[in-house]
């Protein structure tokens, strides 16, 4: 095997015009982290609940704290003539006992933080939180009776819950299936699903792709309604090679002890996209269990109907390239929705042409990898990334052990610098590289201001950020790649009329 030595890029920034790239979302490039917009809120759908906890919390965005020294029964009115502008206060609960004039509280302002308490009760705190109900509280949902019989390593799960209803899941005037699509919508839950999320998130962030799978569900634009509402979600069959509808309820699995969701999380504004997306690919799979753990080429199959996939891994030599085309009868291996059946391993595969092709004995070193992939981020193709394997719960500077990441960008001399440079996402929502000199606020951005004014990072706790391509190779020794361009997930109406097609029903 040899190494590959193609000369070094020297264009600056992306080696395609923007024109050739398909749409991005909406959202793929915000610049500030996305917050709730209340101006619309209708006053009689507030409501004011307590929740007893341990004191213990947790955020996407750093909360805007405002801790008062009054009586709480002040706060509380604060709090009810000015939900839009918080989004709750806590104290400690036997401040109330206490002469006012030793009481005080906290206030926590609206800025899409993702604030959340963990409810116990008989604990020392109290959580008031203003909640407001967009749709109807009482509704009849004809179960999918998928919902209703989900477990987890022979867990049942806790009582399904419908946002937007009260229930403390999306209470937000601005709920929606689908707004302004953004990767960091996608927030994992309990289910180790990263390989599928990272892959999501991947196509988030290109505008239609997500419109495009909830096709078949009819008058999407509207929904939710106050009325029942029903979901269609079309995904590819794995074993066929067609598509398939999946029709579930608005139900949304609740953790065992009913603390939260169990899957995904809306989005901080409301939209409904993610969780119901995750939820139908559980139901096409054949239940939770059958996703924790694969791979995020078996997400992009799932998800585009595209053969072509392919993993990267450093053998400590350099890049191989690696699929399911058998290469003794040139035929694709049989595959099973659920990453845990049908075949399951990875066959020498040759590369792809755009980039450069070459044969299955290839071996890249990481800078002509890194090239491959600027090449292929032009192309409009996806890529995801995985890090040395081992427990999530261990983590190198910030990047987890056994977990996959989204790349969202590739950026060869950004800003007419000599920095090569990748955008990368975490899944989980929050967690970042702890590099230093590229955080969201580390020095090398004001050190070098046009590599600064390239990229635009983000000041947020989002799991989004920029390394140096060095670096990257240092931490991500594999690379899955969708050579599928994107430009083709176009949006609903350019496939024909909402609601068009057949349903298959899968309830478990």
């Amino acid at each position: 095997m040899g190494l590959c030595n193609a000369k070094p890029e020297t264009a600056a920034g992306h080696t395609q015009p923007l024109t050739q790239r398909a749409l991005r979302s909406t959202g793929a490039s915000r610049t500030e982290p996305r917050a709730i917009d209340f101006s619309s809120a209708d006053s009689s759908k507030w409501s004011f609940g307590e929740i007893n906890y341990d004191g213990s919390y947790s955020y996407h965005i750093v909360p805007n704290f405002e801790k008062v020294e009054g009586s709480v029964a002040a706060g509380l009115e604060a709090l009810k003539a000015n939900p839009s502008v918080y989004d709750g206060l806590y104290y400690q609960s036997n401040v109330t006992s206490w002469p006012e004039s030793q009481q005080s509280y906290t206030l926590v302002r609206r800025t899409g933080s993702g604030f959340t308490v963990r409810g116990q009760n008989g604990d020392g705190f109290t959580w008031v939180e203003a909640k407001y109900m967009a749709l109807a509280p009482d509704v009849s949902v004809t179960p999918d009776a998928f919902t209703d019989s989900m477990s987890f390593h022979g867990e049942s799960l806790g009582e399904p819950v419908c946002p937007g209803r009260g229930s403390g899941c999306a209470d937000v005037p601005s709920l929606k299936i689908i707004g302004e699509v953004d990767p960091s919508d996608i927030a994992q839950g309990s289910v180790g699903d990263c390989w599928l999320l990272s892959a999501i998130s991947a196509l988030a962030e290109f505008d239609g792709t997500m419109a495009r799978l909830f096709r078949k569900t009819p008058e999407l634009g509207s929904m939710p309604h106050d009325g029942e509402n029903r979901y269609i979600v079309t995904l590819w069959d794995l074993g066929s090679w067609s598509e398939v509808d999946i029709e579930i309820d608005e139900r949304l699995c609740s953790r065992p002890d009913n603390k939260g969701l169990f899957g995904c999380t809306p989005s901080v504004d409301g939209e409904l996209w993610v969780p119901y997306l995750e939820k139908a690919i559980a139901a096409h799979c054949g239940g939770w269990d059958k996703i924790d753990g694969g791979s995020c080429t078996h997400a992009f199959r799932l998800l585009t109907g595209s053969k072509l996939q392919y993993t990267f891994r450093d053998n400590g030599e350099g890049f191989l390239c690696m699929g399911a085309l058998n290469p003794n009868s040139n035929t694709w291996e049989d595959l099973a929705n659920s990453p845990h059946e049908g075949f399951r391993g990875l066959w020498p595969m040759p590369w792809p042409e755009v980039g450069g092709g070459g044969d299955r004995q290839l071996t890249l070193s990481p800078s002509d990898m890194f090239k491959r992939m600027a090449a292929w981020e032009q192309a409009n193709f996806v890529m995801c990334c995985g890090t040395k394997s081992g427990s999530d719960t261990n983590d190198t500077d910030g990047i987890v052990d056994g977990h996959a990441y989204t790349i969202l960008d590739v950026v060869a001399n950004a800003g007419g610098t000599e920095f090569n440079m990748v955008k990368v996402r975490n899944p989980w929502g929050k967690g970042e590289f702890k590099s230093g000199k590229w955080d969201d606020d580390g020095p090398g951005w004001e050190e070098y201001p046009d590599v600064k004014d390239a990229l635009k990072p983000v000041q947020a706790n989002d799991g989004v950020f920029w390394v140096e391509m060095d670096e990257f190779f240092q931490y991500f020794h594999s690379i899955y790649l969708c050579a599928h361009d994107m430009r083709t997930m176009v949006t609903p109406d350019e496939e024909g009329e909402l609601g068009s097609g057949s349903v298959t029903v899968l309830c478990g």
